[in-house]
């Protein structure tokens, strides 16, 4: 009797990246149609080969190109370094938002616009702060969570974040009352997760810091692998836990603090994004890296897509959008767990 030849769950994660890749590059598409000024799909592939009319252009170019790489950017940020925490973490709530080392990046952009922001932002300086506030938070809640000669809690350092969380956000209300009007406007809305690095030279600084840190956090895959298997599992087959997990942590507060710092607070992403990823490729993370940086990519540019489309969402931030779309799928997560 012949037995039929099964895919193995690698080679099928990896035609569903294909697939999910397809799919993203046919709405980033679609996307450059989306606007108060539109745009055919044909004008779309004109002025991408050199063609286009001078306001084509600049609708394409200047105003949605920036926005929609800038949302797949957030994505691949946000996706990839949920899935490090929810595999560090051994927990399905785990992600950068309820850690608090979103809010914790918040907290440093917050004071900067507050006492150091005068007139523009410097590109250099936004992940830069972002990343400090991000590591800050991590170290202070792995130091009150984790005592010395004990083993890793998962439980015990989530409890920790959500409080530390509470406590930065009030912090940071505290610096916000000492902003002028639009100070205050432009942290109410990055703090909503609205696109607001929308511009070339912010868009080169945040590609550049995420392929340092997605190449970095990839090639620790197959040990975030062993991880996932357990913390005993983990040391049995001589992985150093402490040391592995304090590396990855790193790479995953830099991935989601400059997320936040040039995309806004996005808390879903990186909860949502991991789960969707799972379902579909699995738990290896060499297939569920890029499946969950995509799926987060795609509700990032359809949430956008809908702000720019509707003229009734016109003014409303992304964030809030994609919060209304995660939040049933949060709430069915929270009661199974």
């Amino acid at each position: 009797m012949k037995h039929k030849n099964k895919i193995s769950p690698l080679k099928k994660g990896i035609c569903i990246n294909i697939f999910l890749a397809v799919l993203l590059v046919c709405i980033f598409v679609a996307g450059c149609n989306v606007g108060q000024y539109k745009i055919s799909i044909g004008d779309v592939i004109k002025t991408f080969l050199g063609g286009g009319d001078h306001y084509c252009r600049l609708a394409l170019f200047g105003i949605r190109l920036p926005r929609l790489v800038l949302s797949v950017l957030v994505g691949l940020g946000m996706g990839v370094s949920g899935v490090v925490m929810q595999d560090l973490m051994h927990n399905d709530l785990a992600s950068p938002g309820t850690l608090g080392v979103s809010a914790g990046s918040g907290l440093f952009v917050t004071i900067y616009v507050a006492l150091i922001k005068q007139s523009g932002t410097n590109p250099i300086v936004m992940p830069f702060l972002a990343l400090a506030g991000g590591l800050l938070s991590a170290g202070v809640i792995f130091l009150l969570a984790v005592k010395k000669g004990q083993r890793i809690q998962p439980t015990k350092i989530i409890m920790t974040g959500v409080a530390m969380n509470s406590a930065y956000g009030a912090i940071s209300m505290f610096f916000m009352f000492m902003l002028d009007s639009t100070q205050l406007e432009f942290l109410q809305r990055w703090q909503s997760g609205e696109l607001w690095g929308t511009d070339w030279k912010y868009i080169v600084v945040f590609a550049a810091w995420l392929v340092v840190f997605l190449l970095m956090t990839y090639y620790k895959s197959m040990t975030l692998n062993v991880i996932n298997m357990g913390y005993d599992v983990a040391r049995g087959l001589g992985v150093d836990v402490g040391k592995q997990f304090i590396v990855l942590s790193v790479c995953a507060v830099a991935l989601s603090s400059s997320a936040v710092a040039f995309g806004g607070n996005f808390f879903f992403l990186g909860l949502i994004g991991p789960h969707i990823a799972r379902r579909l490729v699995g738990t290896d993370t060499r297939v569920l890296f890029p499946a969950s940086g995509i799926i987060a990519g795609i509700i990032v540019i359809t949430a956008d897509m809908l702000v720019r489309g509707t003229p009734y969402l016109a003014n409303i931030p992304t964030g809030i959008i994609i919060s209304v779309i995660s939040v049933p799928y949060f709430l069915y997560l929270l009661i199974r767990s």
